[in-house]
């Protein structure tokens, strides 16, 4: 890294080469912004320009808009920072829905919980609802364990941009084309997701539910969910044949609102759910009323690190 050379600099960089080179493949080659983004991706990883169908020219041209990144060393979170305001011009210029990407926030207090309930110092985590994979790979930028990541996701560009951006973060990633139920995965320590909006069909049942109760399954005894869920979550559970099936074999442990003015359209809580039946121990039930006020955060914060010591025996 150039000396003295603050961080956002750097972002900026590789975001405007980035950018810079969408624009310029966009002019020649006219495909949809999500093809850009690979393309741009895949050059900058190849170090050289792989699209055959440019002249001569055009190589050249582009091999010198790419070579400004050549004297600057980029850190992971430099990187995903820069892809992820790429990924989010995409889905605006394809007119994907908002739910595909996760806040960087949310990531960051999802490696916060998994670095409280377990010090092992190799562990496997599952996003089944990968999307770009924004939030699993903000949550494996701030831990320090050996991963083993996995993630699913049912849509194809999904999956070609999520193994991208892992392959520019260096994170090795096993990554499943199919619908989330049929995932097929075992001895999870930790299994997180978004889950996205759902409208309920009167007569269907809240599909949400069946697949928790799945992902559930994929955990190895005493692992956990770490999910965000609609606020309304549990009101679709009438019988409550939902909640008996869970509890059969796991425990609640925290539901914690997040602030309103984080969500356009539901407001959404964290769920943390352990594989392991709790006794006399009580629920972490609370709400985040800001992320951004930092003293009112670190209240918040210190009343969470509170239970964690009380309740987590590692």
């Amino acid at each position: 890294m150039q000396e003295n050379k603050p961080i956002t600099d750097n972002l900026e960089v590789f975001y405007d080469v980035f950018d810079e080179s969408c624009s310029f493949l966009y002019d020649k080659l006219h495909k949809n912004y999500f093809e850009l983004f690979l393309m741009t991706a895949n050059n900058i990883l190849a170090g050289e320009v792989l699209n055959n169908d440019l002249s001569d020219e055009d190589t050249k041209e582009l091999s010198h808009i790419y070579s400004r990144l050549e004297d600057v060393e980029f850190n992971v979170e430099e990187i995903r920072k820069a892809i992820q305001a790429q990924i989010l011009k995409a889905i605006k210029e394809m007119n994907f829905l908002n739910g595909l990407t996760t806040p960087d926030s949310i990531g960051l207090l999802m490696a916060y919980f998994i670095s409280r309930l377990n010090k092992s110092k190799e562990l496997n985590i599952c996003d089944p609802l990968i999307g770009s994979g924004n939030m699993l790979y903000t949550i494996a930028n701030h831990l320090t364990a050996n991963l083993n990541l996995y993630g699913c996701d049912h849509n194809e560009y999904m999956i070609r941009i999520a193994k991208v951006f892992a392959d520019m973060l260096n994170l090795k990633v096993d990554l499943h084309l199919e619908d989330t139920l049929n995932l097929n995965l075992c001895n999870m320590d930790f299994v997180v997701f978004d889950m996205p909006n759902i409208i309920k069909n009167k007569e269907e049942s809240y599909i949400p539910y069946k697949w928790l109760l799945h992902y559930n399954l994929m955990l190895k005894e005493n692992g956990y969910i770490i999910g965000l869920v609609n606020n309304d979550f549990f009101n679709y559970d009438h019988d409550k044949s939902f909640k008996k099936e869970l509890l059969k074999t796991s425990s609640i442990i925290a539901l914690i609102e997040l602030p309103d003015n984080m969500f356009k359209t539901l407001p959404k809580s964290i769920i943390i759910i352990n594989k392991k039946i709790w006794d006399k121990k009580k629920c972490l039930i609370t709400k985040i009323k800001s992320l951004s006020d930092v003293k009112e955060f670190n209240q918040e914060l210190l009343k969470m690190e509170s239970w964690f010591k009380e309740n987590i025996i590692l």
